[in-house]
């Protein structure tokens, strides 16, 4: 196995040649090796603070996607707690320069109310005094997104690891949205069975929102990362998370364990869905095995919500991701924490 790191560092080097060769043979050329852009959009939960911290310092230190904005909508807690949450991340990570774009407030058809499972705040219940003003940009989110898809056609990765009402926005707005990125990556949702029978929280909170998603994708640009998958292949003791994970000296660890407060005392396992979304996202080789399927949703009756997946369908329209490989997620994880100690 070639470890995260080595990758990352060959990766480096490859670039450096070739953006030096090219220089050299066209100093007036754009580079060649140009990262990719990344938007996470994000109902504001601890789990989401990871995604996002995961992200930043990947960039910084691992070379990777560049983070250019955060677009928020309900969920783990309501469109306004998720505005003042996304500051607060980027405040902790020393990155105010990401842009944040406000979205949806609530779903398509049906409210639901938010789950409350990390505090009523979200993010540990810390008693937290926000700053007087936040910024946010004046463009909706699913407008942002469109603009954003535009400008970087083809490079743009975007990370939904909330209910997907703005990425479904986007799409009915724009029809081309989703075949302008570089992938659209989905966290939510369940593979059916007798151990998850019931609808999953992200697809739950706007089922019409994910079926005008999946009814646009493609196995090429989306890839869904199922919940009940995370569970089963990607779980985490919580001694691991509390004791090695939760154990690096640094801010932003320092911050994340304030926020999960609230859920660790409820977990005998490590298993929240965002960090690993974020994490296969930017580091495929945690994937074990992707499956091709015709992914969609049960919008009527008591099996509202639940997924459905045609793995040996003649037209699938998405990537599952099926099986994780543990001990890569973990590698990456600490790998990634723990940059700022070891540059």
């Amino acid at each position: 196995m070639v470890m995260f790191v080595w990758v990352i560092m060959a990766r480096k080097i490859l670039c450096f040649i070739l953006l030096t060769v090219y220089w050299i043979a066209s100093s007036d050329a754009s580079p060649v090796c140009s990262r990719k852009k990344l938007v996470i959009d994000h109902d504001g939960g601890a789990d989401d603070a990871f995604a996002i911290t995961i992200s930043l310092l990947n960039e910084e230190y691992f070379n990777g996607p560049e983070l250019i904005a955060l677009t928020t909508t309900f969920g783990n807690v309501n469109l306004t707690q998720a505005n003042i949450n996304s500051d607060r991340i980027l405040r902790v990570s020393q990155r105010r320069d990401i842009p944040i774009y406000s979205g949806a407030n609530k779903a398509f058809i049906e409210n639901m109310g938010t789950d409350g499972f990390f505090g009523v705040d979200g993010l540990g219940d810390t008693s937290y005094q926000p700053p007087n003003s936040i910024d946010i940009e004046k463009q909706p989110a699913a407008v942002a997104l469109i603009e954003l898809s535009k400008k970087y056609e083809g490079e743009l990765i975007v990370v939904a690891i909330g209910p997907v009402t703005n990425i479904a926005l986007a799409v009915k707005l724009d029809p081309q949205f989703i075949n302008r990125l570089s992938q659209l990556y989905i966290g939510g949702g369940h593979i059916y069975s007798e151990e998850y029978p019931k609808a999953e929280f992200n697809v739950a909170m706007d089922p019409e929102a994910y079926h005008i998603v999946v009814d646009n994708a493609t196995t090429d640009k989306v890839t869904i990362i199922p919940f009940s998958q995370v569970k089963e292949s990607l779980k985490i003791p919580i001694e691991w998370r509390l004791n090695v994970l939760g154990a690096i000296d640094t801010p932003i660890m320092k911050a994340l364990n304030l926020y999960e407060q609230v859920a660790l005392p409820k977990e005998k396992v490590w298993n929240l869905l965002d960090p690993a979304v974020a994490a296969i996202a930017l580091y495929n080789e945690i994937v074990d095995e992707f499956r091709n399927t015709n992914n969609t949703i049960i919008l009527e009756g008591a099996k509202r919500g639940i997924n459905t997946n045609d793995f040996s369908s003649s037209d699938p329209n998405a990537r599952v991701v099926y099986k994780g490989n543990v001990e890569y997620y973990k590698k990456f994880l600490l790998d990634v924490y723990s940059a700022e100690l070891n540059p």
